[in-house]
């Protein structure tokens, strides 16, 4: 059966459906039919046309029986969208972006279509069959995942895709299916949530907090540090799990990745889930625990309680943030006040200058008029 590659795009579409392409190639059968490529489009959120830029063989244009447009978030009805478009196009696989959307439609449609999920990971054939290869064991180990079942559903590390070397373009033919809407489908409440001035993934120093830190008050000793360095604040996954911190503060497998000049972790243990997204030039780890993991991992490490290790820290750099600016205030006066020395002693010299002009000046004038009266006067004969 050749098949399809089904691509259910987001913000990447031209990369996935050039992956696509790709692994269609790889696919071809003796007789040269390789799978054809698919993108599905959700009616309100994706206009099919909008994927013609990704060159897909086809479009299949999702739409409600009810006639609403799809809303983002809503994973349900999308996933069974989904697959009712893989299910009219014999799909090879099911390819998504990993992206938290992502994830969470791959998880729903792999279970309405009855296979497999892989997530974060790129694709390989092997032997005329594919296979997903993702990092394990903290990236020391590379893992190669094969299928069985339904067909599989897998999201691909985009950015290990890299930037797409063509940009095809064409015009794919385009049919419409209708997906029946369930009670449960129906969204009944939409949540609006701030994003934080300061995001984990940009952030160059961070300071987080972990379970040890005993509840939300807790905290305050992590703001307190964070605010003396400059830094934004993070957490281990308890404390988000508790609701301490808001998710998007959660450092690890299951939150953010981060890379950054410097990572003071506070009573965090320093578990393999959470050190795995942590990449730091330099780790300043406090723990109350000697034998806490996380001082296995520390450029320096301070065993201790963290509420009397923290506020002295702040205050340390507070002062001698202050130390240096005081410092170079009075290098600035000094400055201005040799400045203006310097200012006096030339005003000084240009008077003297001046004086010594007026000088040369007046004895210029009075040779010159001492000419003129000789000149002027009676010739005297003998």
């Amino acid at each position: 059966m050749t098949g399809s590659i089904v691509v259910v795009p987001g913000s990447e579409e031209t990369v996935l459906f050039e992956e696509a392409h790709r692994v269609a190639a790889e696919l071809s059968g003796a007789d040269g039919t390789s799978p054809r490529v698919v993108g599905v489009a959700f009616d309100g959120l994706t206009a099919p046309a909008a994927l013609s830029p990704g060159a897909p063989d086809e479009v299949v244009h999702v739409l409600r029986e009810d006639g609403e447009a799809f809303r983002a978030g809503a994973a349900g009805v999308r996933a069974r969208a989904t697959a009712l478009a893989a299910a009219v196009s014999e799909p090879r696989v099911v390819l998504l972006p990993d992206t938290p959307d992502g994830t969470d439609l791959a998880a729903a449609t792999s279970r309405a279509l009855r296979g497999g999920c892989v997530t974060d990971c790129l694709l390989r054939v092997r032997d005329g069959e594919l296979t997903a290869g993702r990092p394990a064991y903290g990236g020391r180990a590379y893992a190669e995942l094969g299928f069985e079942g339904g067909p599989p559903v897998v999201t691909l590390n985009t950015e290990a895709l890299g930037t797409p070397e063509t940009a095809p373009s064409g015009s794919p033919s385009v049919r419409s299916v209708e997906v029946g809407i369930e009670d449960d489908d129906r969204v009944r409440h939409v949540e609006t949530v701030d994003v934080p001035e300061s995001d984990l993934a940009k952030a160059r120093r961070i300071v987080a907090g972990g379970f040890g830190l005993g509840g939300p008050d807790g905290f305050q000793v992590v703001d307190d540090l964070a605010d003396a360095l400059g830094a934004a604040v993070g957490a281990s996954r308890p404390p988000s799990d508790e609701g301490w911190v808001p998710y998007d503060r959660q450092i690890g497998v299951t939150g953010k990745e981060i890379d950054v000049e410097l990572y003071v972790p506070m009573a965090i243990s320093g578990d393999s889930y959470h050190m795995r997204s942590v990449n730091a030039d330099t780790l300043v780890a406090i723990n109350a625990d000697p034998d806490a993991r996380i001082f296995n991992f520390a450029d320096i490490g301070i065993v201790g309680d963290a509420f009397e290790h923290g506020p002295a820290l702040a205050e340390a750099i507070r002062a001698a943030k202050d130390e240096r600016t005081d410092g170079q205030s009075a290098e600035g006066e000094q400055n201005t006040e040799d400045e203006q020395t310097a200012e006096g002693e030339q005003t000084a010299e240009d008077e003297h200058d001046d004086e010594n002009g007026q000088d040369e000046e007046r004895s210029t004038a009075e040779a010159t008029a001492d000419g003129e009266s000789d000149a002027d006067g009676p010739e005297v004969t003998e």
